[in-house]
């Protein structure tokens, strides 16, 4: 009876000592469509300016974490982002309410990411693409350019910007993760729950 019990805690440690953590929710706010306003088409002549964009905020997928034994998960690790840093002025459209159209002007998408359909408004000056790329820490280089014109209400268009979106972490240098090797913690721990029973049935 006494074995048994030994057993059973061995076997809960053990998967105590291995059990993955609990991967967290991802959950990211979706596209805006940039609408027209007809009553401002017959007032509104004067197209949107668009300032010229800077380098983009880019996020790439990456590996679970390791910490000891167990493993940090989120279901957000696959996925890449590109943050675009939108500023564009008009007479008579609020900034928050102007919109943009994104397209290709050179290179290639990488394989999960499309270009919204439409126009779309930014969220605080801020618009991000997403996509699927991979829970790896080994990533793909990507390199293309986007070409950005800003909408008004009205639908009068800015002259075109482009920005440059280029990362080239894939097959660069990275950093080992330290591991504790979790069958050597479960040696040790079914070594000492042994010896307490061999002292317990020797008293």
């Amino acid at each position: 009876m006494r074995r048994r019990a030994v057993v059973l805690v061995i076997a809960s440690m053990a998967g105590a000592v291995a059990l993955p953590s609990r991967a967290r929710a991802c959950s990211s706010a979706g596209d805006t469509p940039h609408l027209l306003d007809p009553a401002m088409q017959g007032i509104d002549q004067m197209p949107p300016t668009l300032a010229p964009l800077p380098a983009p905020q880019i996020t790439r997928g990456k590996a679970p974490e390791q910490s000891g034994c167990t493993t940090s998960a989120s279901s957000c690790d696959d996925l890449g982002s590109i943050g675009l840093s939108l500023q564009a002025s008009d007479d008579v459209t609020p900034p928050t309410q102007i919109g943009y159209r994104l397209t290709l002007a050179a290179g290639s998408l990488p394989a999960d990411l499309a270009l919204p359909g439409g126009a779309i408004e930014s969220l605080g000056g801020m618009l991000w693409l997403r996509w699927v790329d991979g829970a790896t820490d080994d990533q793909e280089p990507i390199d293309f350019t986007l070409r950005v014109v800003a909408i008004d209400l009205a639908g009068n268009e800015s002259a075109p910007q482009t920005v440059r979106v280029t990362d080239g972490s894939g097959g660069g240098c990275t950093v080992a993760r330290h591991r504790t090797p979790c069958r050597g913690l479960v040696f040790v721990a079914t070594a000492a729950l042994l010896l307490a029973a061999r002292r317990r049935r020797d008293q």
